[in-house]
């Protein structure tokens, strides 16, 4: 499946194991949620703060989700996602010769992949866990722990996907 946020974060290579099993989900329109959460980032990395004043002027909602990304908490993003049949038999990672991917398991059911990433001298390492709850319900998690510029950092994604039809919006 693809989990946008979630690959580009990582940015995970290719796998160096037996090919996946194929995730026994329906092809067609998804759409994921997804919660995330990166700490320990150098403080140059991170958003900068916004005076109280102008954070008073507006909406609520809009308020709330830049308070959670200057607080360094969770955020939640949902996105659509056109999954096709050759999609199901590929893992979910970009190729990034900086990293190595394991497949560690693989079923109708769930993938458990690993990752080591060696980036202008930061080192991290994580696993990506991928369940198909049904044909129409994934869910899945990333947990990856490392340095970054002299930094521990930890990144935590979580979400669930969800089938909505077979048709893909064409904007997708």
């Amino acid at each position: 499946m693809k989990f946008s946020l979630a690959i580009l974060l990582l940015s995970a290579s290719g796998v160096y194991a037996a090919d996946p099993v194929p995730l026994d989900v329906k092809v067609g329109q998804w759409e994921a949620t997804v919660t995330s959460q990166i700490s320990g980032l150098p403080q140059a990395r991170q958003m900068p703060q916004i005076p109280p004043e102008q954070l008073a002027k507006l909406p609520p909602e809009q308020r709330a989700k830049i308070e959670a990304m200057m607080s360094g908490g969770p955020q939640t993003s949902t996105s659509k996602t056109c999954v096709k049949q050759q999609d199901l038999a590929k893992l979910p990672v970009n190729n990034d010769q900086s990293c190595k991917t394991t497949l560690v398991s693989s079923s109708g059911t769930k993938q458990e992949i690993h990752m080591e990433c060696n980036r202008n001298g930061s080192k991290q390492s994580g696993t990506i866990t991928i369940e198909a709850l049904s044909s129409e319900l994934i869910k899945f998690r990333i947990e990856s722990a490392g340095d970054a510029g002299g930094n521990n950092m930890s990144l935590k994604v979580s979400g669930t996907s969800k089938w909505i039809g077979p048709a893909c919006d064409a904007s997708k």
